[in-house]
């Protein structure tokens, strides 16, 4: 759903010196954002989705709070989020 070259440009990152750093980031992100969503999606909402996780785990690597990141996602895809019954 989302490259390597597309969260780099995302976040600004012009080496690849932590190419494999991002592409797990946007492995967990798609992930998170799969299991908040309870199905899987290709929309544009779900792609700013993850590149948002993919920001926030990298900028806050050391500190990331990922209630605050899980709570920030789920109000992303709120709209397309699957109701289980």
């Amino acid at each position: 759903m989302v490259s390597l070259d597309e969260a780099k440009l995302y976040l600004k990152v012009e080496h690849d010196g932590e190419d494999d750093l991002i592409e797990q980031l946007i492995e967990t992100s798609h992930q998170l954002c799969e299991e908040i969503l309870r199905q899987t999606s290709n929309s544009e909402v779900l792609k700013t989705a993850i590149l948002y996780g993919v920001a926030y785990l990298y900028e806050h690597r050391e500190v990331a709070n990922h209630k605050e990141l899980k709570e920030t996602l789920y109000h992303l895809l709120l709209a397309e989020r699957k109701d289980v019954f």
